[in-house]
């Protein structure tokens, strides 16, 4: 079964979006958007650029 995300509305005009695998377990949360479309269009550009992703050290995770 595959994960799913979710979109909460945190407070009137703010809205994020969770990422949760398949047991529930979140592992991803996004910022802070003001409105439902642009939250969706981040999970777009998610989807869309993740299976690309590189894993990338910077600053204190370096050494």
């Amino acid at each position: 079964m595959p994960g799913k995300f979710e979109v909460h509305m945190d407070k009137p005009q703010e809205f994020r979006f969770t990422l949760k695998t398949a047991t529930g377990e979140v592992i991803a949360m996004s910022e802070v958007f003001d409105s439902r479309e642009a939250c969706e269009r981040s999970i777009e550009a998610v989807r869309k650029h993740a299976p690309y992703a590189k894993l990338v050290e910077s600053g204190a995770a370096v050494g």
